[in-house]
């Protein structure tokens, strides 16, 4: 019992979907006094896949929340340099530019509690009858499972927000998720907690 506990146990921790969290955010207090729409989406990545496929991913969930987001390279292919991302949002009639890049690993212990589980049996016996003749059962402990210190090792991400015409920098979240071998399910947290810190701070715009 206590070996098919300890399978369930460990089934559970790696078997939920990826997930990120914000750990630091900071917006500009002039931002919302900025009137600024359409934002061109950029990934900074030596591999060109995991930067369009990012960029793409990016953009398409903003634009499900209603933002004129486009991915640049739509617009500029190749290494680009910054001032050919400025031109090109420029071009577009887009007023922002938001920026993701890597920016490390870091490894944090962590503590599973361990749990103890209980089954009920049938309690036979003088007492054990109430007065429609059934009997109450009784809690007996069938297995736990220890607790367990592990080290989770964490990719982080940042993002920032720069208004194209100005360079003036608006808005930065870095958030962090654990490793998987999943690279799409990794990309899909990221931006999910960026979208989600961006709609929490009221920066989105169409």
């Amino acid at each position: 019992m206590l070996k098919v506990v300890l399978f369930v146990t460990i089934f559970v921790l790696v078997g939920c979907g990826t997930t990120a969290e914000i750990t630091k955010s900071w917006v500009d207090p002039a931002f919302k006094e900025k009137n600024l729409r359409g934002v061109l989406v950029v990934a900074v990545s030596d591999n060109q896949n995991e930067r369009l496929s990012f960029e793409s991913a990016y953009a398409d969930e903003l634009k499900g929340q209603g933002v004129n987001a486009v991915a640049s390279h739509s617009l500029v292919s190749g290494k680009a340099s910054k001032k050919d991302i400025i031109t090109a949002a420029k071009k577009a009639g887009l007023d922002m530019v938001l920026i993701s890049r890597y920016a490390g690993e870091i490894e944090e212990p962590v503590l599973y509690e361990g749990t103890t589980y209980y089954g009920v049996v049938p309690a036979y016996g003088r007492h054990s009858l109430d007065r429609y003749g059934s009997s109450h059962g009784q809690m007996i402990e069938i297995g736990s499972t220890p607790d367990i210190w592990a080290m989770n090792k964490y990719v982080l991400l940042v993002t920032d927000l720069y208004e194209a015409e100005t360079e003036q920098h608006l808005w930065q979240a870095t958030s962090k998720s654990i490793d998987p071998d999943n690279r799409a399910e990794l990309r899909d947290a990221f931006i999910e907690a960026f979208v989600r810190q961006i709609k929490a701070q009221l920066l989105l715009e169409s």
